[in-house]
C-alpha cells in the first residue's frame, strides 16, 4: 500500500511542472534544472521551456516565495553545473558516445539531430542550443566528446545558461506580477508562450526544407 501511494504522489508530482513547483519548491527546480544537461533522464522528466516559464509565472504571482536573484542565481548555477557533468561524461565516453544503443532514456535520433545542430552553428551552438530542446541535453555531451576545451566551454556554458534562464524566467516573473490571475490557467498560458517562443525556429525549418527540395 505504501509503495501504491509513493508511485501515485511520484507520478502526481511529475505530471507538470506547475505540480513540481507548486509541491517541491526551489529544490526540485535546481535539481531538474540540472539533471537536464548532466543526466541523459532529463529527457524523460518534464522541465525545460516549460517549467522556466511556470517557475518565473508562480515567483511573479507570490505562489513560489524565492527573490527573485535568488532564484535566478541558483537557476544559473544549477545549469552551469549540470553541463559541466555532461561535458565530463562526454570526455569520458568519447568516440562511444556514437556507437551507444537506444535505451529507454537515450535515442540516436536525439544524438544526430544535436550532432547536426552543433556542426552547423559550431562553438556558438553552446550558447543558442539552451533555447533548442533535446540539443540543449546532448551539446555538453558532444563538447565533451569532440574534446572542446574546458575553459571554452565553461565561458559558453555560462553565457548561454545565464541568458536563457534570465530571458523566460524574467520575462514570465514580470507576466505574473502584472497578470496574478494567469497562475489560474497556466496550463493553457504556458503551450502558447512556448509556441511563441519556437515559432521563429519552425518558420526557418520550413524555408530550409523549401530550400532543398527546391535545389534538387
Amino acid at each position: 500500500m505504501k509503495i501504491l501511494f509513493f508511485l501515485v504522489a511520484w507520478s502526481e508530482l511529475f505530471a507538470s511542472p506547475e505540480n513540481m513547483i507548486r509541491y517541491g519548491g526551489l529544490a526540485l527546480i535546481l535539481a531538474v534544472v540540472f539533471v537536464e544537461t548532466g543526466l541523459l533522464i532529463g529527457l524523460v522528466i518534464p522541465g525545460g521551456d516549460s517549467l522556466l516559464l511556470a517557475t518565473g509565472l508562480l515567483a511573479g504571482a507570490d505562489v513560489l516565495t524565492v527573490p527573485l536573484l535568488v532564484l535566478l542565481a541558483s537557476m544559473t548555477a544549477a545549469g552551469i553545473a549540470g553541463d559541466l557533468l555532461g561535458f565530463s561524461i562526454g570526455r569520458k565516453m568519447g568516440k562511444k558516445l556514437y556507437h551507444k544503443q537506444d535505451t529507454w532514456y537515450f535515442k540516436r535520433k536525439h544524438l544526430e539531430r544535436a550532432e547536426k545542430f552543433y556542426k552547423e552553428k559550431g562553438k556558438s551552438a553552446i550558447v543558442l542550443g539552451k533555447f533548442v530542446p533535446v540539443v540543449r541535453t546532448f551539446n555538453p555531451l558532444l563538447a565533451g566528446a569532440t574534446g572542446m576545451e574546458f575553459s571554452r566551454f565553461l565561458l559558453l556554458s555560462a553565457m548561454g545558461t545565464a541568458l536563457w534562464i534570465c530571458s523566460l524566467v524574467v520575462a514570465s516573473y514580470y507576466l505574473g506580477r502584472q497578470f496574478p490571475q494567469l497562475k489560474d490557467y497556466l496550463h493553457y498560458a504556458i503551450p502558447v508562450i512556448i509556441f511563441l517562443s519556437v515559432l521563429p525556429g519552425i518558420i526557418q525549418y520550413f524555408k530550409e526544407k523549401k530550400k532543398n527540395s527546391t535545389a534538387e
